[in-house]
């Protein structure tokens, strides 16, 4: 479509009404679902820019996708897809640039290049990333625009800030909803069918656990460690040490826990530099203070005997620690294969009693497991054979199944004599697939194949395929797709959404797609502790979803909507999963739902929640935002635990008394972000202050200025770091936010701004011995608090 024929989403529009703002740190970051027209913003934008562009890509089929998109909305402009001979606009792909130019660190410069796009952007793997950002960095003047689905918001700390450092900050997340109100997405509905281990699996987490901790129990009482120990000069004599304590503070604190252990009694000296008058209870060693003090004895003193036993542990290997390995569910997978293949098989059979042949449904899966067709053992094997047999006994005859990956395709003979007939002569017959045929695939026949059966499975001839991930994931299309089942192991945010991102595109009115989640689960283990289930709803926590558990439901992220039960106990497990299949059948319901929150809004907002959780209570909230109901007086009088009424009304007023104190800070944050002229001037700060939380949102229109707003928010109120300057506020500690605290003029200016609401504010730079001191003394009051305060980000629709 040419440029002038363009008829721009209300989205796209908002995109390049903004590209000035969003450019204020050089680069342009933005997130888009699937098929939400990225590449043709992505040509809008540097079309807008009129400045010589290198476009990358992770794969040839969107090279050709990019190369057409361009080529049809300005034929005029100077195309070239060679690196080694750029035009006004390169086409290319990020293993292009890095076999021919990763030792040319002057490339961008050398070529003019002064805007470069880079397209799926969760795809740069390390090599590419470290190549970009070197020639990033010897470009100063460059622009870039950042595109992806999928940014990898559950990666390690390191890594997202590399990801940050090459892309910047995220300016625009254009988010499912919007695209389901506006009718380019279908809504959808996440269901977790959650599979108990087997008694043996249990068995063997509980011996790690066991194992786990008895390896503890070693690194917490190792003598010669010990003895290593009271030998260093900043714990024998820590006033003369405090600039290596404080520069190594976690090292330290981690040291004392340890001593503390071993009934060494801390002498006074110790508590000074804490920056504490009175004698506290030491709190106990923990995996990270562990893991902090044995990373820094073995840079210092390798030679202890403690890493030798650490080997033969197998927490070390490689010449590195692997302290505290999570547990591998491998083994478990595999004797759990029956109840997983059970499962599917399940799930199918529900949708497909729900929908009849409306069924247009996906099974998901990591491997083939073609061996099963040569004789192998089918009940221990998992794949896309394996659940394509279970499943071919199980469905109505009136059911078409298919099963597909790079080798092969099984189509039943009805559909294959009606539709393949160009490669009946490929045709075999299989012992195990009685009435199905077994075409072969080749690189020739492979793209024909696939697009054949994906428009059986889009006109609903064909009604349940399996197949790999490999070949149906990432840019697979097939709109009417209704029903995704992951049966494979989701090893992130970015492979889950990707998958899932099959099943949202709109193909009728009343489209609704279920999607269901397998998670093993441990009898009697919290779920926040349950090493298969956490890590799915921690993914599925960045995503929005109906929460139908409000009243009126939203359409929020975070993990509650899934409404999981209190407890981990057989009967509880089963009672949710029935409870997930019933909910699924009520498709219509669903929709409407959708529908009716959507009306009530036009974007994702951000607000935070600030909670402050007991310690002892930290694992059962599992992140969550619901207030705990509490007790009155007369339940409490009757119950016996008045003291405990009283206490806790004590502790209340305390709490909204400092949530007060972060409204004034917070509006102060505002208004100095006003004044400076990074946000709107009728942006407002709306706050709440509940029993035991404290919520604050900016109402704006704009995604970038609440992100600004909001993300420096979260640096004040979460638990301090190691942030240049401090606020202090009476008793209470806050950081600087990193947009005010890199220059001690910037840090003044934020001083400034928030005297004006609250005058008694100090601010202390931290890079000196009396800074180093009180940021030590914020650290420890966080520790050594019996609450603790908890930082949450949720996405409502409003």
């Amino acid at each position: 479509m040419k440029k002038e024929q363009v008829q721009w989403r209300s989205y796209q529009t908002r995109v390049l009404a903004n590209l000035e703002s969003y450019l204020d740190d050089q680069s342009i970051h933005l997130i888009a679902p699937p098929g939400s027209g990225k590449t043709l913003l992505g040509v809008g934008i540097t079309h807008r820019l009129q400045k010589k562009t290198l476009i990358l890509v992770p794969s040839l089929i969107l090279k050709e996708q990019w190369l057409a998109v361009l080529r049809q909305y300005d034929d005029s402009l100077a195309i070239s897809e060679n690196l080694l001979d750029s035009e006004v606009v390169t086409v290319t792909t990020y293993q292009e640039l890095y076999s021919k130019k990763r030792a040319e660190p002057l490339f961008f410069a050398e070529e003019g290049i002064e805007f470069l796009v880079l397209d799926e952007a969760h795809h740069l793997k390390n090599s590419w990333s470290e190549v970009l950002l070197q020639l990033k960095g010897n470009a100063p003047d460059l622009q870039t625009l950042s595109l992806t689905a999928t940014p990898p918001f559950d990666a390690a700390g390191k890594e997202w800030q590399r990801y940050v450092e090459l892309n910047g900050a995220i300016d625009e997340e254009i988010s499912v909803s919007e695209l389901i109100k506006e009718k380019v997405l279908a809504p959808y509905q996440d269901y977790v069918y959650l599979v108990p281990v087997t008694a043996e699996g249990y068995r063997k987490f509980e011996q790690f656990l066991y194992e786990q901790e008895q390896i503890r129990q070693v690194l917490c009482s190792d003598q010669e460690v010990t003895d290593y120990l009271l030998q260093q000069d900043f714990l024998q004599t820590p006033l003369e040490e405090t600039e290596f304590i404080y520069k190594n503070f976690d090292y330290y604190l981690s040291c004392l826990f340890y001593l503390n252990e071993q009934d060494y009694e801390l002498s006074k000296d110790h508590w000074l530099v804490l920056g504490l008058d009175k004698r506290m209870t030491i709190p106990e060693q923990s995996k990270k203070s562990l893991i902090d003090l044995y990373t820094q004895l073995y840079k210092s003193q390798p030679e202890l005997t403690i890493f030798t036993y650490l080997e033969k542990m197998k927490w070390f290997y490689d010449s590195k620690l692997h302290l505290f390995p999570e547990y591998t569910l491998n083994n478990e997978y595999r004797q759990n294969i029956p109840q997983l293949k059970e499962a599917i098989s399940h799930i199918v059979i529900k949708e497909e009693s729900y929908l009849g042949q409306e069924l247009s449904c996906v099974v998901f899966l990591d491997r083939i497991k073609k061996e099963v067709l040569q004789g192998e053992d089918m009940e221990w094997s998992y794949g896309v054979v394996p659940i394509f047999l279970t499943l071919k006994d199980l469905i109505q005859p009136q059911t078409e199944l298919a099963a597909i990956c790079g080798e092969f395709l099984l189509i039943s003979q009805q559909l294959g004599d009606r539709y393949y007939l160009g490669y009946s002569e490929f045709f075999q017959k299989h012992p195990l697939c009685d009435g199905y045929y077994y075409l072969p695939l080749t690189e020739k026949n492979k793209a024909e194949i696939l697009s054949q059966t994906t428009q059986l499975l889009d006109q609903k001839r064909l009604h349940i395929l399996v197949g790999t991930i490999s070949l149906l994931g990432e840019g697979w299309n097939c709109p009417a797709i209704n029903t995704v089942i992951l049966g494979n192991r989701s090893s992130s945010y970015v492979q889950i959404q990707q998958i899932r991102g099959r099943g949202l595109r709109r193909s009728s009115e009343s489209k609704l797609t279920n999607i269901w989640h397998l998670g093993l689960v441990f009898p009697n283990v919290p779920f926040a502790e349950q090493p298969d289930i956490a890590p799915i709803i921690k993914r599925l926590s960045y995503i929005e979803g109906i929460n139908e558990f409000e009243a009126p439901p939203l359409i929020t992220t975070g993990n509650e909507r899934f409404d999981l039960p209190g407890e981990a106990t057989l009967e509880q497990i089963n009672t949710y999963t029935h409870q997930q299949l019933f909910m699924a059948a009520e498709r219509e319901q669903h929709r409407e739902t959708w529908q009716k929150a959507l009306v009530r809004g036009s974007r994702l907002s951000m607000p935070l929640f600030l909670k402050e959780i007991s310690k002892k209570n930290e694992q059962q909230h599992f992140l969550t935002i619901k207030e705990q109901p509490k007790k009155g007086f007369w339940s409490s009088l009757t119950a016996g635990e008045l003291s405990n009424y009283f206490s806790e009304r004590k502790r209340e007023r305390n709490w909204r008394r400092k949530c007060r104190q972060k409204e004034q800070l917070l509006q102060a944050l505002l208004d100095l972000l006003k004044q400076d002229q990074l946000i709107a001037e009728e942006d407002q700060l709306y706050t709440a202050i509940e029993a035991n939380s404290f919520y604050c949102e900016v109402k704006t229109v704009s995604y970038h200025n609440e992100r600004l707003f909001i993300d420096a928010a979260k640096e004040m109120l979460e638990a301090i770091e190691n942030p240049r300057y401090l606020l202090l506020i009476g008793g209470n500690t806050y950081a600087v936010p990193e947009r005010y605290g890199r220059k001690k003029q910037e840090a003044e200016h934020f001083l400034k701004a928030i005297r004006k609401k609250i005058p008694s504010v100090s601010i202390v730079y931290t890079r000196n011995p009396k800074g180093r001191r009180l940021l030590v003394e914020g650290r420890m009051q966080t520790l050594i608090h019996e609450r603790r305060e908890t930082v949450i980000q949720q996405k409502i629709w409003r």
